[in-house]
């Protein structure tokens, strides 16, 4: 069900910080990367590559947002559980390995999977 978060989550997306795993990825990088949200669907590319393609669901009712990523690419049929939030125009989650549970902040020093914040595509 489409609902007002996933309409504003539409559109493409560029890359303005990714940490995976407690690593900042270079910030030469961050040209090759984009997301793409369409309803609940999601997909991550970086330099050609399939990272994340998945079914969405959000739960807004909790602080900070809920996101469930059911995976359909790398990792097809598992779920990756994480949460959101926007700053100012841009979106930034906080998404932990398939089957780990649900990260409670957006310190990613501990590596416990990965964060990522986006703007959208001028």
């Amino acid at each position: 069900e489409m609902t007002p978060l996933l309409r504003r989550l539409e559109g493409d997306w560029v890359p303005v910080h990714l940490v995976r795993d407690g690593k900042p990825l270079p910030e030469q990088w961050l040209a090759f990367g984009s997301r793409t949200s369409t309803g609940n669907d999601v997909k991550v590319v970086f330099g050609g590559q399939v990272m994340v393609l998945a079914k969405m669901r959000i739960d807004d009712s909790v602080t900070p947002i809920a996101v469930d990523y059911l995976n359909l690419g790398p990792n097809a049929g598992t779920i990756s559980r994480g949460i959101m939030e926007f700053v100012g125009d841009e979106v930034r989650f906080f998404m932990a390995q398939p089957g780990s549970p649900r990260p409670t902040d957006f310190d990613a020093s501990a590596g416990a999977g990965t964060l990522s914040q986006w703007r959208r595509k001028t």
